[in-house]
């Protein structure tokens, strides 16, 4: 007996061995993925392992009864009920057909269910002997009836997807093949009334068992690649795509605009518009329904441009709030009035948000090819001055006219104010939380800018902002930023704080050759560590002069201070800089973190930035977050920071202390 008991534990613990593995690779896919198909593939496999396991220890403890024995027969039925139903459940969760029961239930809810069953199945016989004769039929032949049909069902509930997935096919084959075997068996069983107890015959059912559970696995992990790579096309179709279209509305970008307008200044022989169309407080409607609300507008809005029956040439959306449109059939002044009109009116239309209906106004500047310019850069540069002209004077609709790019006594004007806020240290710095994931400690917090106007009342960054960068003060404000920082965290050590601080430094401050001794100057004269000050800089900066980059990066390293990029992914799309770049943590852009629990791709790209980013041994943070459900995926994903709405707001100061306070006792 010794050769026929050996045969039997070597293939029982083989298909023990090859249900655990398989179990174990699905987990890891379960938690690179988050999807809940996999999780209810890996419980399928786990419990097909604890079947074998159970099998096995029947073999080795032939003699057993009683409670021991009515355990060993429960862990059997119990197991085999949960592997049926859990990769039935998975083939479902494929469909996302939410409708069916099983994906009704919960898992602890189906759990329960299958422990109830396997109960009911074994329970009577171990309370007496009275269904002794029936024992066998539920035992065996009932519950592989069962599974039977379930696998079956299984295959059934896959062929609608099929489509030219080898893993879906190869799963279907498997599980049809399998849910066979077990009918034949049970059939077998019932209708002869006799017991698979022949050696020969039980070693050819359990290699064949062996066989379907290794093409089930190989399926799966078939099946599992591919979506990987599908995935991956996917996300190499979205960058593609994002290299000409804006991610946000689908319109085309600016590049992707200048290129086609050229095109059409030369393939159309009339009068070429280009207008410029914003939105008028735009960003207090973003404070008040919040960045996702309005940023559905902007969708919404862009619907309606494409779907006039203007049916403007081009779209494209070139800034926060702004649009360009090119018409070409416009051959008067009436149907130029009708145009702006009807424009007007699609912008006044009321959007639907979740806090009810919002009426908005639009701002537009034109300019009209050939008079205004016959280049594409031309045109949208003349029509984008009369566009701020128009918002200036707070007209709807301006063209452009020859002499609107004099604007130096405005410029002049808020150039004074500029200047004389910064000397009277009207600028005010909120902080905004940057947490470390792993210990859910403070690590950092960005430092941000107000504008307390003496007479305009507290103006947000996007309405000084701009004037800043015309006037070439981006310097002069960016230095005022830092040594106000510098002069916080001494006030700050005195208080035993230690917290560092991450400031935004412009890409024309950042290339000057004398910011590292005026950082050093700051520092000796706060007496502030080094290692508290971070510098963040964009993508554009970075890449601008990667050589010279290089060098300040490596300068400030020297001297203990810390350098990020800022939005990663919004700008250039060459990652050959973070490589060459020192850099020492990259901060990802709230745009692909917003979305990223509802779509793929989205989430896909975080996972490849973060994966990226620790394979050149750089520090993460996702910027953006606003959900719980964010925050999660990128614990799994293994970011190592977060900042964002739902962690905190920009604090003042005193809110920031507050903040401070609460994170060090806990």
């Amino acid at each position: 007996m010794a050769p026929e008991i050996f045969a039997r534990l070597a293939i029982y613990l083989t298909q023990l061995g090859v249900a655990l593995l398989l179990s174990y690779l699905l987990w890891n896919f379960s938690r690179i993925y988050q999807q809940s198909y996999i999780r209810s593939w890996f419980l399928a496999l786990l419990a097909f392992a604890v079947y074998q396991l159970s099998a096995v220890i029947q073999g080795l403890l032939p003699d057993v009864t009683g409670l021991m024995n009515a355990l060993l027969y429960f862990s059997v039925v119990g197991s085999s009920y949960m592997f049926a139903v859990f990769l039935l459940r998975g083939m479902l969760q494929t469909r996302d057909n939410s409708k069916h029961l099983l994906l009704q239930l919960s898992g602890v809810q189906l759990l329960w269910m299958l422990v109830a069953l396997a109960l009911i199945t074994v329970l009577p016989f171990a309370l007496t002997d009275a269904f002794g004769d029936w024992q066998q039929y539920f035992r065996v032949s009932v519950r592989l009836l069962l599974m039977g049909i379930v696998l079956l069902a299984a295959a059934v509930g896959l062929l609608p997807r099929i489509e030219r997935s080898l893993g879906q096919k190869l799963a279907v084959v498997s599980l049809t093949l399998w849910g066979l075997l077990y009918i034949i068996s049970a059939l077998w069983q019932l209708l002869t009334e006799q017991q698979l107890t022949d050696l020969n015959w039980i070693l050819v059912y359990k290699c064949a068992e062996l066989f379907l559970l290794c093409c089930l696995g190989l399926a799966l992990l078939i099946w599992l690649q591919e979506h990987e790579r599908n995935t991956n096309v996917q996300l190499t179709e979205k960058t593609r795509y994002l290299n000409h279209y804006d991610q946000l509305t689908g319109a085309l970008n600016r590049d992707a605009l200048l290129l086609r307008l050229e095109d059409t200044l030369k393939q159309h022989s009339g009068p070429v518009y280009v207008l410029m169309l914003g939105l008028d407080k735009f960003k207090t409607i973003n404070e008040s329904v919040g960045l996702k609300q309005g940023d559905l507008m902007l969708r919404q809005l862009n619907q309606r441009f494409d779907n006039s029956i203007l049916k403007p040439a081009l779209i494209a959306r070139t800034g926060g709030d702004i649009f360009a449109l090119v018409l070409t059939d416009i051959s008067n002044d009436t149907q130029l009035q009708f145009a702006l009109r009807h424009l007007q009116q699609l912008v006044e239309k009321p959007f639907v948000v979740e806090s009810g209906q919002l009426k908005l106004t639009g701002t537009i500047g034109f300019a009209c090819s050939p008079q205004d310019g016959q280049t594409a850069d031309s045109l949208l540069q003349k029509a984008n001055i009369a566009f701020h002209q128009a918002k200036r004077i707070q007209h709807k609709c301006l063209a452009y006219q020859t002499g609107m790019e004099d604007e130096s006594a405005r410029l002049i004007s808020w150039e004074s104010e500029l200047l004389a806020g910064m000397q009277n240290d009207e600028f005010v710095l909120y902080f905004q939380p940057q947490l470390n994931v792993r210990d859910n400690r403070l690590d950092a917090f960005e430092v941000l800018v107000r504008w307390q106007h003496p007479k305009r009342g507290f103006l947000m960054p996007g309405q000084f902002l701009p004037f800043v960068e015309q006037l070439g003060l981006s310097r002069q404000l960016d230095f005022w930023i830092l040594h106000k920082a510098v002069a916080t965290l001494s006030q700050w050590k005195q208080h035993q704080l230690h917290i560092p601080f991450a400031v935004n430094m412009s890409s024309l401050h950042f290339q000057q050759d004398g910011l590292k001794q005026k950082i050093r100057q700051l520092l000796q004269q706060y007496q502030v560590s080094p290692e508290l000050l971070e510098l963040e800089i964009t993508e554009n900066t970075a890449m601008h002069d990667m050589e010279k980059g290089s060098n300040h990066v490596m300068e400030l390293q020297q001297m203990g201070i810390r350098v990020s990029i800022d939005d990663f992914g919004t700008g250039y799309s060459s990652l050959a800089y973070l490589r060459r770049m020192p850099i020492d943590k990259i901060k990802i852009d709230r745009s692909f973190v917003m979305d990223m629990a509802g779509n793929d791709s989205d989430m896909m790209i975080v996972k490849t930035m973060i994966k990226l980013a620790h394979g050149l041994g750089k520090r993460i943070l996702a910027e953006g977050v606003e959900t719980a459900v964010q925050l999660q995926l990128l614990k799994n994903m293994s970011c190592d920071a977060v900042q964002g709405y739902y962690i905190a707001r920009p604090l003042s100061e005193a809110d920031a202390l507050a903040f401070c306070s609460r994170q060090l006792s806990l």
